[in-house]
This record gives structure tokens, sequence and C-alpha cells, in this order.
């Protein structure tokens, strides 16, 4: 378990003083976020410390998970080298002690603009154009992991940013990424219930059942909601154990059943990513961007 830390800009500014213009822009889930001017660029400060229990004498064997968590984020930024996942900033993983408290930090490059959750309300629903090249951005970041053999597992709205300069979609928050080949890594349920795969839930034989097409399933939840501002499983659903029901066992209705001037093909695009058996989804990023392609080629509908 982690807790987010509690830190004052001056504790920040301790601990990285090359930096400048430091201020809070996020605390929820498990970190802690500032951001702050290096050498003149823009980067963010990700702050995470262990959960209470795990805390336990002076010699205790500090935040395993926490520092197992941030290994993987900062790993995986290193090596995926693409515009449409988050890069890692100058300041590299490291640890400290703030009031006898244990934490972890590095820092990526900031990303300016908004999260999809904040667009979808502040500026409505996504044009076919638009859902697109959300498709074709998130699902390059999600090929860029893959080849690590990596799965995301926490594909959602909140982790995802449209940058305002350009409109490109940027995916984050790689600490709950899943190594295939790692094999002391353990397999409990970790993510965003209503953004699980149906195989995200066997977490018995998971490493056996999961690959990309499960971060592709996620990624059809958020087109789904971009689209129609309606969660394809949680609309008629009042807890969260009812969501994970419809997503193992209830088709959603087509999108284009709810937003009628939806292109087919676009929809038909987002209906086979919801595919509960992961073999009806696409196998392979290639095949499902060239379906993707045709659509854009529908001039005449998109």
């Amino acid at each position: 378990m982690m807790t987010v830390p509690e830190l004052t800009i001056e504790q920040v500014q301790s601990l990285i003083p090359s930096a400048s213009n430091i201020q809070e822009v996020d605390r929820g889930g498990q970190k802690l976020v500032f951001c702050g001017i290096i050498e003149g660029k823009k980067y963010a400060f990700k702050f995470m410390a262990p959960s209470s229990s795990q805390v336990r004498g002076e010699n205790s064997e500090f935040f395993d998970d926490v520092i197992s968590r941030a290994q993987r984020e900062v790993e995986t930024m290193q090596q995926c080298s693409t515009p449409h996942l988050v890069r890692m900033g100058p300041i590299g993983l490291k640890s400290a002690s703030i009031a006898g408290n244990p934490i972890v930090y590095f820092s990526e490059v900031f990303i300016e603009g908004q999260n999809l959750r904040t667009y979808l309300r502040a500026s409505g629903l996504f044009s076919p154009q638009e859902l697109v090249r959300l498709a074709f951005h998130i699902s390059g970041a999600i090929d860029a992991i893959w080849q690590f053999s990596k799965i995301h597992r926490d594909i959602k709205p909140g982790n995802i940013m449209r940058r305002t300069d350009n409109g490109d979609f940027v995916l984050l928050d790689m600490g709950l990424v899943f190594d295939l080949q790692d094999e002391s890594l353990s397999v409990c349920p970790v993510g965003t219930p209503l953004y699980f795969s149906p195989e995200q839930m066997d977490f018995s034989n998971r490493r056996t059942v999961m690959n990309f097409r499960s971060d592709l399933f996620s990624l059809g939840i958020v087109m789904y909601e971009m689209a129609t501002g309606i969660h394809p499983f949680a609309q008629a659903a009042t807890t969260t154990w009812e969501v994970l029901g419809n997503i193992a066992n209830v088709t959603p209705p087509s999108p284009v059943d709810l937003r009628p001037d939806l292109p087919g093909a676009l929809a038909e695009v987002i209906m086979r990513l919801l595919a509960k058996r992961p073999a009806l989804r696409y196998r392979s990023i290639e095949l499902f961007q060239r379906s993707l392609r045709e659509v854009e080629t529908e001039r005449d509908t998109i």
C-alpha cells in the first residue's frame, strides 16, 4: 500500500535545489505532484510514500512496494521512446526522509494540457476525428510498452492528457505496469476497476491470459465514453461489483445507438475493442491502426 505524502514547497525545494517556481499541481490516488523549472524547462516532480503499516522501526526495509512501483514507472519511461508516452525528466529515482517519513520521488516532462475527464466536462463529446486521433496515439503508446512485454493496466481518462499546444494525446502513470517477464511481480488486483478488462479479473491466470489486448479493451471503454459521454458498463450499475459483472457478462449498446452521427465503421471498431474474449479483439496494434485508417478514408462520414 502507498499513501499520499505530506510535503511543503519548501521541502520540495530542499530536495530539488536546481528547481525554481515550484508549485503543487495534483494530489490524490497515491501520489503528490509538484511542478517546477529546471534549466528553462518545466517538469513534474512525483512523490510517493509507503503506508504507515509499512514503516516499522528505523531499520525497517522501507517501502518495497513503493520503490518497486516507482522503479517500474521510471524503467518504462526510460525504455520507451514515443511522443505519446510521458517522458522521464532530469531527476532520476531517489529516496529521502522528510520529518522521519520515507519517500521516493522522480521527475517527468510536464505535459501542458487537460486529462480526458476534465476535457470532456469542459469541451463536450469528441468529434469522430478526435476519437480516431486518440485511438492512434494511445494505441501507439500501448504498442511501445508491449515491445518490452509490458501492459499498462490503468488506461483511463484521468491517465490520458490532451496537449494544449498541438492536441496530441499522451499516456501517463506507468506505476502499475505489469511485466510478463518478471516472475517476482505480484499479480494481486490493481488498477481502476471501472476500466478493467475481463481478463484482469482472472487473478489466478493473468500472467498467461493478459497481453496488449487487455489495454486495448480499456482504451475501448475510454473511446466509448469520449464518444457518448456514458461509461459502457456503469450506466445502470450502482456498485463497483455490478460494473465488474457487466464488464464480464454484458455487451453494451453500440455507441452509434446513443450517438447517431457517429460513423458506423468507427462504432464497429469501438465494439470490437470491447469484445469479452481477447481473441475477438485485434490480434495486433498494426491491424487495429489499419482499421482506423479505413475509418479515416471514409471522408464523407468523418
